[in-house]
């Protein structure tokens, strides 16, 4: 291995650990309230140090931002086992992404917490970076939905519209679990999204519930 090669690695291996450090700090004390020093201390480093692997405490923001994208697109790199129906497919693909969403449960209770404030989620300012990866998983989705989908699996619709439409039922889901998410698991929803996705919001009963 090449010195430039070998000090990339060190690099690489030092910002993993600061943004483990910056995510439980963030967890504890929230996305305002922690300081690059408070990062610094739970990594192990002095803030001067810090410095030279993340220029700001919003670089670490991004860079955690950055993180859940590469994640999440690499769920629909995982093999899924043959013969399975487009239903079985979605419902698989969907268990693991909210697998991933319990795994980063404190990276999603900082970024949708009520301290990080709306501009998170703005397409400019500190909430670019966000934005950005909000609209490449929508793409990832709308991709996986055209390779895996026949018209007729989808209702003939767009699978872009269809795409964004469910990412919406999932980003809504987490925004009111933001202070929830130690009460079960995420993943119990999995089935729900799946068959409101397929048959709309009142074509199951629950168990006890009657028709009028």
């Amino acid at each position: 291995m090449k010195a430039g090669e070998r000090r990339e690695r060190v690099i690489a291996h030092a910002r993993t650990d600061i943004l483990d450090a910056a995510i439980r700090a963030f967890a504890r004390t929230g996305l305002h309230g922690t300081t690059v020093q408070d990062i610094a201390r739970e990594a192990g480093y002095t803030a001067a140090s810090l410095y030279t692997y993340f220029k700001s405490k919003q670089e670490i923001v991004d860079a955690m931002s950055n993180l859940l994208t590469e994640e999440y697109v690499q769920v629909f790199d995982q093999a899924v086992p043959a013969g399975l129906t487009f239903h079985q497919r979605f419902e698989l693909v969907l268990h693991r992404h909210l697998e991933l969403v319990e795994k980063r449960k404190n990276v999603f209770v900082t970024l949708f917490g009520e301290d990080s404030g709306g501009g998170l989620c703005g397409p400019d300012g500190h909430g670019k970076t966000f934005h950005t990866n909000f609209e490449r998983r929508i793409a990832v989705l709308a991709e996986w939905f055209h390779r895996n989908a026949r018209p007729e699996d989808i209702g003939g619709n767009d699978p872009k519209i269809i795409a964004r439409l469910l990412f919406g039922m999932a980003f809504g889901l987490l925004h009111e679990m933001r202070d929830n998410l130690q009460q079960g698991s995420f993943v119990n929803y999995a089935p729900i999204l799946t068959e409101f996705f397929f048959h709309g919001v009142s074509s199951k009963l629950k168990p006890g519930v009657r028709k009028k």
